[in-house]
């Protein structure tokens, strides 16, 4: 039976049995994937994978239930579990629903797997490490997914989302002699094959910089200064801010620096982030939110000011704020005019952080990190790869003093952030 149908007939069924209120999410995925096992090309597998979620609210009362079979039994078992369980759930007047919104199709990417051509791009990538990098050990896999996302809910609303993406990561490190360096690795989601994947994003760079990082030297002693965060780390660290002081997190648990902040400079006015649901540059486009509304493109944070707090609807109930754009899939960091090189020729000296293993921040926003793959600069140059040290900072502090954003980006698929230049940020020895 067409799946569709499936939730429809359970959307009835829920409301039939005593549900004020009922949604559900239908999530599939398709993955076929192709990998490079100590150099060679040597495995393709399929991945299959969906669920149906089923939420139910009764008399204020929330309750869900997720199943991987469509049966009419399995269907039918499952709405009787979520019933019984929303009779001994916590009521709270917070739990709610999309309201009702014109139904919306949504179809993106590539209808089929070009086969051949991921085998073109792998072997392809593998001739250029064993040619460019010959002291690099790697795997990598590249693998085409398929998905399908449909979401219902009772009072009308009705989405359906497909499309597809191809997904690349490596894992790489090297080795001269008895030399090896630490590992590395990067990762990201293309609409299609038509670059080789050495020259997306910093691949090379990356490739590159792990041949030089077999010797490494200590900082020349501990100081507090100025970090190049790479765009990975400038992410992580923007999405765990985000997420403790301004999304679902921060405000649920009134850990918030910034309650009450909208329309107010709270960070540097260098920095700007959007939710860019509708970009062209991703891979991966993300038009639903989780809370069932279409995702909207928005500056959460414009030139330092809060404009947005990018929660979902329960949170907005139960703090008392309005819901605006929902949480974030599509995160955009704008740009800068400067290069990364200009920024490097700037420094007096600091890091150029290229990897990092963080620690949670703690509620006022503080947390430390081991730096990984990352470099000591002088005299506007980098000087030498540096052995592990760890890295001590504030995340509200460090958004409020940035320096320079690069013009040079990296693009996830579905995010795009720059290298940033902060200061304020404390380096020892490990």
């Amino acid at each position: 039976m067409d799946k569709r149908i499936i939730m429809k007939n359970a959307l009835a069924a829920l409301k039939e049995k005593g549900a004020d209120k009922a949604s559900m999410w239908l999530t599939g995925k398709v993955k076929e994937e192709f990998n490079i096992v100590y150099k060679e090309l040597n495995l393709l597998r399929t991945v299959e994978s969906q669920n149906l979620l089923l939420v139910v609210i009764k008399d204020n009362k929330q309750a869900t239930t997720r199943l991987n079979q469509f049966d009419e039994a399995s269907v039918a078992n499952a709405i009787d579990e979520v019933m019984t369980s929303v009779e001994s759930s916590n009521a709270d007047p917070a739990f709610d629903i999309s309201p009702m919104q014109d139904p919306q199709v949504f179809s993106d990417g590539a209808a089929q797997m070009e086969a051949d051509k991921i085998v073109f791009r792998l072997n392809e990538f593998t001739k250029t490490m064993k040619h460019d990098f010959p002291n690099v050990y790697f795997d990598a896999s590249l693998s085409f997914g398929k998905y399908t996302n449909y979401y219902l809910n009772s009072n009308g609303v009705d989405y359906a989302e497909t499309g597809s993406s191809y997904s690349f990561m490596t894992m790489f490190t090297a080795k001269v002699g008895r030399k090896m360096s630490s590992f590395n690795y990067t990762g990201f989601d293309i609409a299609n094959l038509d670059k080789p994947l050495m020259e997306i994003n910093s691949t090379r760079e990356l490739m590159r910089q792990i041949t030089e990082q077999t010797e490494t030297k200590a900082i020349p002693k501990n100081f507090t200064g100025d970090v190049i965060l790479c765009p990975f780390v400038t992410g992580d660290l923007l999405e765990s801010l985000i997420s403790q002081q301004f999304g679902n997190s921060g405000l649920l648990t009134n850990s918030s620096r910034f309650p009450d902040h909208i329309g107010q400079q709270i960070l540097h006015s260098k920095l700007t982030v959007y939710n860019k649901p509708s970009d062209e540059r991703f891979a991966n486009k993300n038009p639903i939110t989780g809370d069932g509304f279409l995702a909207k493109e928005a500056a959460i944070i414009e030139n330092g000011v809060l404009n947005h707090y990018p929660i979902g609807l329960f949170t907005a109930n139960k703090v008392g704020k309005k819901r605006t754009i929902g949480d974030v899939d599509n995160m955009v960091v704008e740009s800068g005019l400067k290069p990364l090189e200009d920024i490097i020729k700037s420094m007096d000296m600091g890091i150029l952080c290229m990897r990092a293993s963080f620690g949670q921040p703690n509620a006022n926003g503080d947390m430390s990190a081991v730096l990984k793959n990352s470099y000591y600069i002088e005299n506007g140059a980098i000087q030498y790869p540096i052995s592990e040290s760890m890295m001590s900072l504030n995340l509200v502090d460090i958004f409020n003093n940035i320096k320079e954003i690069s013009y040079e980006t990296f693009n996830t698929g579905s995010s795009i952030f720059p290298y940033m230049l902060v200061g304020g940020v404390a380096i020892s020895h490990k």
